[in-house]
């Protein structure tokens, strides 16, 4: 079974990075961690974690392909494509500083 990091640990991390983090936004990351944390709870395997992931980032990829309007940063409306990019690194982020090794 894998090990996950304890969430304060996590946050940190990220606040670190972003110190200008409002409260509202640490408590919606904090929610994601709790997400994330409930999905991979299952994973036997490093592979399995990163499969998980994967398939968060092909998840997020298609809601950017699904979208007509968005065809660049020129054909999308501004805050569309940004939450896809946001979205798209708190994935990643998540992925590179949950697991515990």
């Amino acid at each position: 079974m894998i090990k996950l990091r304890k969430k304060e640990e996590v946050l940190k991390e990220y606040v670190s990075r972003y110190p200008e983090l409002d409260k509202f936004f640490v408590e919606e990351l904090s929610k994601d961690y709790d997400r994330y944390a409930e999905i991979l709870k299952d994973c036997n395997t490093k592979e399995e974690y990163y499969e998980i992931f994967r398939k968060e980032i092909k998840a997020n990829e298609q809601r950017y392909k699904e979208n007509s309007m968005i065809k660049g940063v020129e054909g999308s409306t501004y805050d569309q494509f940004m939450d896809i990019l946001a979205q798209y690194g708190l994935i990643k982020f998540f992925r590179d500083n949950m697991l515990d090794e």
